[in-house]
């Protein structure tokens, strides 16, 4: 049938059904339907969508006030368009929707937003694929190639997402950014762990086909310190504990024989 082709009877009908189902007080029900079984219908369609959220997002739901976080998976419901069919990827749509729907982020707190993608982060890596990953706990020498874990995030807020809780719910923002790493180990344990500027700096400094000398005199010329010798012995050694924490890996190729290894062949 052309696009540009009205829709049939049974399709406004199912439009009507769908619309009603998703927004019950703005879209008049289909006739000939009994509302106690319509009613039914609506329940689970509005509690299956807000069950996965609460999954995803427990520490939002629990901090947000009641009457806004039903006020946001509603709008969400009412206007979103997902780009996904799939229901594991119902929390990434609600994200995305809170991220382009100001209205409704202004009627939460002001941590929401940030609080939301926080969450998400840590179930998607939890969800995500095995990555080709070796792990070991050697020091790191300057001049080993080193690589962010794929299964690492670096992560910047204003709020520090990561202490609130039903006690802790900040009116305002601290004065300095709260910067996190994120990330899923070898155990599968999905961690995340607060970094000061330097540290990371010296991640975001990591690139394809660069050791560790590359990184860590990228990050004396950032930093600008005459203590090059002092500040090259700490960054050596900060390498080596993300390293040890599978934040920091080596490539696959240079590992050690014997090393854990975690692929998309290997079981998780």
């Amino acid at each position: 049938m052309p696009a540009s082709s009205p829709p049939l009877a049974f399709q406004r009908r199912q439009l009507a059904f769908a619309a009603h189902l998703r927004d019950p007080d703005g879209n008049p029900a289909p006739p000939d339907i009994e509302p106690r079984r319509l009613a039914i219908y609506t329940r689970l369609v509005y509690n299956n969508v807000e069950g996965f959220l609460a999954r995803t997002f427990a520490v939002c739901r629990s901090v947000v006030p009641k009457a806004a976080w039903h006020g946001a998976v509603r709008a969400f419901l009412r206007e979103h368009r997902a780009s996904s069919p799939y229901f594991a990827h119902i929390p990434a749509e609600f994200l995305a929707f809170l991220e382009a729907a100001s209205a409704v982020r202004d009627a939460l707190p002001a941590f929401a937003l940030e609080l939301c993608h926080y969450e998400w982060t840590k179930a998607a890596l939890d969800l995500a694929a095995d990555a080709d990953c070796r792990f070991d706990d050697d020091e790191v020498a300057e001049a080993d190639a080193v690589r962010l874990s794929p299964l690492a995030r670096l992560l910047e807020y204003t709020f520090t997402v990561h202490t609130i809780d039903a006690e802790h719910r900040p009116a305002a923002p601290p004065s300095a950014p709260t910067l996190l790493v994120a990330w899923r180990d070898r155990h599968d344990r999905v961690r995340c762990t607060r970094v000061n500027a330097a540290t990371m700096q010296l991640l975001q400094s990591i690139q394809p086909g660069r050791n560790a000398g590359a990184c860590l005199a990228d990050l004396a010329g950032q930093l600008e310190t005459r203590q090059a010798e002092q500040m090259r012995k700490a960054g050596l050694a900060m390498l080596t504990r993300l390293h040890r924490q599978d934040i920091v890996l080596r490539p696959v190729a240079a590992a050690a024989p014997g090393s854990l290894v975690t692929s998309p062949e290997s079981p998780r």
